[in-house]
């Protein structure tokens, strides 16, 4: 730089580095809000058991809690969109994360459409091929892939744990599999593998935010 001249520092260059930011910072909260939302709303509906019930159960049509999900999945929703789309900013011209992007975003969408358009009814056990059912298996598929197409887009700890999470699904299902009694007992502990699934997909994504937030302020 030439004596005399001072430093000039682009605003737009550092508006852009901000929302980035924040947008990763969403990464952190969503997942918080989800958690946050399916903890509260089981304590709210009495007799409800987090082992044994589906979390659907809580945003059935006819729950009592359906409001209060349904309001904290949409700002939960956003947030995840959100991070998305900071995941695909971070991504340059990379194909891999912003595949990543694109199925955490496609995950968020279709959880949000089966809660707020298709919704189990409260007490009764949905169709396999309902609608619902449907969308919110597509939902799963997405934050699986999310994780499998990860554990190739990024390196170190989170690559490790984009491949942990993932075998672990499959060998408790393989376990269950194996493990497996017929009538009401094999169906006694759909909420904790939902749950199981539905969690560690949320760890997962606070780990990719903070990655990706290091990755950033470096």
């Amino acid at each position: 730089m030439a004596p005399g001249k001072e430093r000039t520092v682009d605003p737009d260059a550092g508006l852009s580095h901000m929302l980035v930011r924040i947008l990763l910072a969403c990464g952190i909260l969503a997942p918080l809000v989800y958690w946050g939302t399916d903890r509260l709303a089981g304590k709210l509906l009495e007799g409800y058991s987090f082992a044994a019930q589906s979390m659907s159960e809580l945003s059935a049509a006819g729950s009592p809690t359906r409001l209060f999900v349904v309001s904290l999945t949409v700002v939960a929703s956003a947030l995840m969109v959100a991070f998305g789309v900071g995941v695909w900013r971070t991504a340059g011209q990379a194909l891999l994360p912003r595949i990543v992007s694109g199925l955490v975003i496609g995950h968020a969408a279709a959880g949000l459409a089966g809660t707020l358009f298709f919704p189990t009814r409260f007490g009764e056990r949905p169709a396999f091929a309902s609608v619902g059912v449907l969308v919110m298996f597509l939902s799963v598929i997405c934050f699986v892939l999310a994780m499998v197409f990860g554990a190739a887009a990024f390196r170190g700890w989170l690559r490790v744990l984009s491949i942990a999470i993932p075998v672990a699904y499959v060998f408790l299902a393989v376990l269950r599999f194996a493990t497996a009694t017929p009538g009401a007992e094999a169906a006694s502990l759909i909420g904790t593998q939902e749950r199981t699934m539905a969690y560690s997909f949320l760890v997962w994504v606070m780990a990719l935010a903070v990655h990706l937030l290091l990755q950033v302020g470096t």
